[in-house]
């Protein structure tokens, strides 16, 4: 399992009160080393994201599905998604955010519960629904691309243009459309 190669556990990190929570896939190496969710390149991003919110990263909770980084990287496996849902779930119950922005294909399809997993593009776009109905969980999620895809589209596009990229690349603006949904979303549980 993934807790003999990894070098720490990385659970979450922000305001155990936050209205907004970001869930992402699994730890990289940097987040393996420091212990904390995001903190890479596509921490970064992240971070650039929460703030053209208007907010700033205490403000959130940030959190992954698995708590362990994956040899090489890799996509998580579903016995490593199993194994981990549990803790996400209770971080979830623990946190009550008003809204969930899943970040990537493998946290949107886990936290849908899909049976068969969906493309991103299926989820993008529109608010969707986080259920935990034993605990009588029920929310706004917005599912968006991760971090490290927009990172890699724009390296892309920018070879692609010979590094002539003027502002932010069309997947940085899909993501920007998929947060202003999360905050209509959230203005509507304050109402």
């Amino acid at each position: 399992m993934l807790c003999k190669t990894r070098r720490t556990i990385v659970f979450g990190v922000g305001d155990p009160e936050a209205d907004l929570m970001f869930i992402g896939e699994a730890p990289g190496a940097d987040e393996d080393r420091q212990g904390i969710p995001f903190v890479g390149r596509a921490g970064q991003r992240l971070t650039r994201w929460i703030e053209w919110l208007g907010m700033r990263r205490e403000q959130v909770y940030i959190a992954n599905v698995l708590k362990c980084r994956p040899p090489n990287n890799r996509d998580p496996r579903p016995p490593e998604v199993a194994k981990c849902s549990p803790f996400l779930h209770a971080q979830i119950r623990a946190i009550q955010p008003r809204v969930i922005v899943a970040l990537g294909r493998h946290a949107g399809n886990l936290l849908l519960q899909n049976q068969r997993p969906l493309s991103l593009s299926r989820m993008r776009g529109r608010a969707l629904r986080f259920e935990q109905r034993r605990a009588g969980i029920s929310l706004p999620m917005i599912v968006t691309y991760h971090p490290s895809y927009v990172l890699r589209r724009e390296s892309e596009e920018q070879r692609q243009a010979r590094g002539q990229l003027n502002g932010p690349s069309r997947a940085e603006q899909d993501v920007h459309a998929d947060l202003r949904i999360a905050m209509q979303a959230l203005r509507a549980t304050h109402q």
